[in-house]
């Protein structure tokens, strides 16, 4: 079941696209595959309300290429991921794409963000407190 809606619909979409918050390369922003309310609604209840037993923290500092890098070393054995901000706002992208912009997926304060293995489970957990959760038991 893959339900997709238009890019420019999608509610965050000003996000990447003004200059006065951040402008995503056009082959990035291209990749982007914003999901429908009744499959995001579904991804959502399948959510845990808390991760597994080890899960891996990281606190995401000042220094984005520290935590650039942390992402990109875990072991996700996927190309594509889904981020869900809410039961209404998710979309579909390449693993390497949010490991290079994950600061403009994850805002500080504002977002809790789910990251599931397309097709599976919730692997990693963005807090609005600016920390990361990794599940290492999820796959």
């Amino acid at each position: 079941m893959e339900l997709r809606m238009d890019i420019t619909a999608f509610p965050l979409f000003w996000r990447w696209t003004q200059p006065s918050y951040s402008v995503l390369p056009a082959d990035a922003l291209e990749t982007l595959c914003p999901l429908e309310t009744e499959l995001v609604d579904l991804l959502c209840a399948s959510a845990p309300k808390t991760l597994g037993p080890r899960t891996i923290k990281h606190h995401a500092t000042e220094n984005t290429d520290e935590t650039r890098r942390w992402l990109a070393s875990l072991p996700v054995p996927v190309s594509r991921v889904v981020i869900a901000w809410g039961r209404d706002t998710a979309l579909s992208l390449p693993w390497d794409i949010f490991v290079t912009y994950w600061s403009d997926f994850c805002y500080p304060s504002s977002d809790d963000v789910d990251v599931f293995v397309e097709g599976g489970p919730v692997v990693l957990r963005w807090h609005h407190d600016e920390t990361f959760e990794y599940d290492a038991d999820a796959l």
